[in-house]
């Protein structure tokens, strides 16, 4: 029965519509860019961190390995890290901070409207306040006519300058976010490549370096007596005993 008495939801105008529109755009803009923000101090956390993993790896010195290559390559993705972070500083950082210039003259347009409204509905009043008197005051009259015809030509000119601006941002948002997140991606992907074009080699020379270490210890664990000696004569004892046959409880 409640759904009978329902109201009916009235159908958006399309100033309505341009604004709801609008609003959002505005506010998933601001999300996108202060995720850009979070990403961009989150990957300079990472620089840090890999400032300190350089540092440290002059201790691998003490295992056998040549810690310079290591280094230079940390050093080397540091580079490509922040070139990356350049990058997107200046293509979609730049295009977003754009559209947020954007947005404040768009909120300054429809301030304006709403003062230039508020201005027309004011000297209505006062155009209805002398014409309901009497005798009606001509001049003050004539006047407050003029006014008022003034101010809502005013409203109606930014009232239609801002649905314009609306109808373009609406049929152009997409044109406009796609080259700020393809170049975002673009970014990161070329950062991707380059860091492991500089650790594919360091990668290759650790991983044969740790497998002769590997193999060389190896043959010195086989070498000790522990394993060759006393384990070998524990082991034959142990058989040995195992195929002794347990006395009958009969016999």
């Amino acid at each position: 029965m409640a759904s009978l008495f329902r109201r009916k939801k009235q159908p958006q105008t399309e100033e309505e519509r341009l604004f709801a529109e609008y609003r959002k755009l505005e506010k998933r803009t601001q999300a996108l860019s202060n995720g850009i923000k979070s990403w961009k101090t989150s990957q300079l956390n990472l620089c840090k961190g890999q400032n300190k993993m350089s540092s440290c790896l002059k201790q691998v010195s003490k295992i056998g390995l040549d810690p310079s290559a290591l280094t230079r390559c940390v050093d080397l993705i540091t580079t490509q890290r922040h070139k990356m972070l350049d990058d997107v500083r200046l293509t979609t950082q730049a295009s977003m901070q754009r559209l947020h210039s954007l947005f404040n003259n768009m909120n300054g347009a429809t301030k304006k409207r709403a003062q230039a409204k508020s201005e027309a509905d004011s000297l209505k009043k006062k155009v209805d306040k002398y014409y309901n008197q009497y005798p009606i005051p001509i001049e003050k009259y004539k006047n407050a006519v003029k006014l008022h015809k003034d101010a809502t030509e005013r409203h109606s000119k930014a009232h239609d300058n801002l649905l314009n601006d609306l109808r373009c941002i609406s049929k152009g948002k997409y044109d406009f976010f796609e080259p700020c997140l393809e170049s975002l991606l673009l970014a990161q992907l070329t950062y991707y490549k380059r860091v492991w074009k500089t650790l594919e080699p360091a990668i290759q020379e650790v991983s044969s370096t740790e497998t002769l270490s590997t193999a060389s210890n190896m043959e010195r664990l086989r070498s000790l007596s522990i394993v060759t000696g006393p384990q070998n004569n524990l082991k034959a004892k142990m058989m040995s005993r195992k195929s002794v046959k347990a006395p009958s409880p009969l016999s």
